[in-house]
């Protein structure tokens, strides 16, 4: 099968397309010929920090797919929810950039197969880590007050449409562009906020009457803390999936996360046990694919780059230059 593979650590000029072996389903896993790939932040990190001894296999990254299945290997013989030809997406450890991968069968999303790969792949990444910090930790409540911050990114994107079709939540949306603060808006979003040109926790403090959100969704980190200190409200809960404005906070008043009860806690997808993935896909599996197989919700899709071409869409997420998922498409 062919292959993105790469020779070292470091730019996209290190991947090399080559003929490999296919893999095989192992016990649990399904063989799924990819038709989409969904390209990720975790990608460019995992390629700039290939390991110099990492073997062929590990040296096809990529974390998400979508496909047909063409093989499966239950554990114990047992009945699946996954039958061969169905089409699926799910998040994998590595290997997604080929033309076969292998996907656990309890990660795995079954969607209708009138909905475009291109559509599956951008799904996993960006929705079950935008439920997982809503509802799982975020504990989101019909009806609460939510902040998103980086609006226009994958997961801000579908953190604005859970929140605004799951729970009726008043959402507030922060980006630095216009482009992003008026998708976030026709996504469900009622308060876009210009971080470039308005202070944020002033607007928030106005709408609500100085009450603040009930829930914080921080891509940001050192930058907004005080910000995000002063914008939260009582019993809120902040939650820190990123730390794109820096790791160190030079003057935090930790007395107010006191004071208002705030549940301060990060937390990371990638690192989590299979037990704890395979139990957020039945839930997203549950609560979400429905919305997006009858089209109340969808991913946002800035553009699609054949398999020929893929180093070019890490050039082009490093250039910060989308909207929305950038997605590989191996169908023709």
């Amino acid at each position: 099968m062919k292959a993105w593979v790469l020779n070292q650590a470091g730019g996209p000029d290190n991947f090399e397309l080559q003929d490999i072996a296919k893999p095989k389903a192992e016990l649990g896993e399904a063989l799924v010929q990819v038709k989409a790939i969904g390209i990720n932040r975790h990608d460019v990190m995992s390629r700039n920090g290939l390991k110099a001894d990492a073997t062929t296999e590990e040296r096809v990254i990529g974390i998400e797919i979508a496909g047909e299945v063409v093989d499966i290997n239950p554990e114990d013989h047992e009945s699946s929810h996954v039958a061969i030809g169905d089409h699926v997406a799910g998040i994998i450890t590595h290997g997604a950039y080929a033309e076969y991968a292998r996907l656990p069968l309890s990660r795995a999303m079954v969607f209708p197969k009138d909905t475009p790969f291109t559509t599956a792949a951008a799904i996993p990444e960006a929705f079950m880590t935008a439920y997982q910090t809503i509802y799982w930790i975020g504990d989101l409540q019909e009806g609460e007050r939510i902040l998103v911050h980086a609006a226009g990114s994958g997961v801000g994107t579908a953190a604005i449409q859970l929140a605004n079709h799951l729970s009726k939540a008043e959402i507030f949306a922060t980006a630095g562009r216009q482009d992003k603060l008026d998708l976030a808006q026709k996504l469900g979003a009622q308060t876009t906020i210009n971080y470039k040109a308005e202070n944020f926790a002033d607007v928030i403090s106005e709408a609500t009457d100085k009450k603040g959100v009930d829930v914080i969704l921080d891509f940001i980190g050192a930058s907004y803390a005080a910000k995000n200190l002063s914008t939260i409200g009582v019993d809120g809960r902040w939650v820190l999936i990123g730390v794109l404005g820096g790791t160190e906070v030079s003057d935090f008043d930790m007395g107010q996360l006191l004071f208002k009860r705030v549940k301060l806690q990060g937390t990371l997808l990638s690192n989590r046990a299979d037990d704890y993935k395979a139990s957020l896909v039945a839930d997203v599996n549950r609560d979400v694919v429905p919305l997006i197989a009858d089209g109340t919700i969808h991913p946002v899709i800035d553009s699609v780059i054949n398999f020929d071409h893929l180093p070019e869409a890490h050039r082009y997420m490093e250039a910060n230059k989308n909207l929305g998922k950038i997605i590989v498409s191996l169908e023709e």
